[in-house]
């Protein structure tokens, strides 16, 4: 694993790349304006080791047009001290650049690990979908070896879109994301039901509780059929 990540090294475009002298960020700058206490300050600087602006993705260096909102997507490289991210206030930190700029700067968090990196991407609500808040997404671990990120898109609103899916689902589809993510997490919750459940029904003694468990496990199982149906009927569309 390199001292440091390159945007080339994440198989983004070279024309994107912030010169090495120009990316460092001070972390004071970074949490500045943030209303954000003194705990998640102090663990914000106790885990970062640094803070780098890898990348820019926009318009200028791209050719890519402007999305609907989106100009810009900052990449920007999160180097931890140990293991745990202060994730509340990657979070934050995105959700106000995000609403300071009315939505037209993004930012992709990039999170060596030692052998590779994560991303993780903050995403608004979007009640019609089934997001009910935004949250930060934090990706499965990948290898440097590997394709890296992909920039995928008619516009920015679509390259973002596709990052996001790229972080949340593991493809760069960018069809349909927060619909998508909404269906994958009500099949994992659905799945750890469904496994409590079965535990449940296995403890049981009473005939009556036994049957009443038992037709749980068959409405939530009916719902989960159901969910993957349309998760792979949805990839197959967006594909």
């Amino acid at each position: 694993m390199p001292a440091s990540l390159t945007a080339t090294m994440l198989g983004l475009p070279s024309i994107t790349a912030v010169p090495a002298n120009k990316g460092r960020l001070p972390k004071e700058a970074f949490y500045q304006g943030l209303e954000i206490t003194v705990r998640l300050k102090r663990q914000f600087i106790d885990d970062i080791e640094s803070l780098t602006m890898l990348a820019l993705i926009r318009s200028k260096e791209t050719g890519i047009p402007d999305g609907k909102h989106v100009r810009e997507i900052s990449v920007i490289e999160v180097k931890l001290k140990g293991e745990r991210l202060p994730a509340a206030v990657l979070e934050q930190f995105a959700r106000f650049r995000d609403d300071m700029t009315h939505h037209a700067v993004k930012v992709l968090y990039v999170i060596p690990d030692g052998t590779g990196y994560k991303t993780a991407v903050f995403r608004n609500a979007n009640v019609n979908e089934g997001i009910h808040e935004g949250r930060l997404y934090v990706s499965e671990p990948h290898s440097l070896n590997k394709s890296g990120i992909r920039i995928a898109g008619t516009d920015l609103e679509q390259v973002w879109d596709s990052l996001c899916s790229q972080t949340a689902l593991n493809d760069e589809t960018p069809k349909n994301v927060d619909q998508r993510i909404a269906i994958r997490e009500r099949i994992m919750k659905l799945s750890a039901e469904q496994q409590r459940l079965k535990t449940a029904h296995a403890k049981a003694r009473q005939i009556g509780r036994r049957n009443e468990l038992w037709n749980q496990l068959r409405k939530v199982a009916d719902e989960l059929d159901r969910l993957k149906r349309r998760e792979i009927s949805g990839a197959l569309k967006n594909g």
